[in-house]
């Protein structure tokens, strides 16, 4: 079945929300809809590694770091990063990039998760998301106002 782009981007931040949501309350109903989605994205990603590779990375990272499989995550948001860097998706890059610095904040990898956020802004501000950008540095400047 082909999606138009915008679709499988709603699709893939549907799936990502989905995985954060059970990490958050273990409901069976979000792991559910992640691992079909994962399975969607296998079947994508035998069929065009140079659209869906990336994007199923970061979906299997996100799914080891619901099971605290911290390993296998770091593995898998590097290699999305990677692959969204090598596939030219710079938008996906920025957000593999603003996913893992949370992952590696969260695990108190803090000079990773600084390296990680700062090439997502770079990312996102090569791709015009200016907003977003604005967004992410508010965010940041209140966590250091925080600590």
């Amino acid at each position: 079945m082909a999606l138009p782009s915008m679709s499988i981007s709603i699709a893939i931040s549907m799936w990502l929300v989905s995985l954060h949501f059970y990490r958050e309350n273990r409901d069976q109903f979000w792991l559910d809809r992640a691992t079909h989605a994962i399975s969607m994205m296998e079947t994508w990603a035998a069929e065009s590694v140079w659209n869906f590779e990336n994007k199923l990375y970061l979906l299997q990272a996100e799914y080891h770091y619901a099971f605290d499989e911290m390993e296998d995550a770091a593995t898998k948001y590097r290699l999305a990063i990677e692959s969204s860097q090598k596939h030219r998706f710079v938008h996906e890059e920025a957000v593999a990039c603003e996913q893992a610095a949370d992952f590696h904040m969260e695990m108190g990898n803090k000079d990773l998760a600084d390296e990680l956020m700062k090439r997502a802004l770079k990312c996102y501000q090569a791709w015009g998301a200016e907003k977003k950008v604005d967004l992410l540095l508010e965010m940041m400047k209140c966590s250091e106002l925080k600590n």
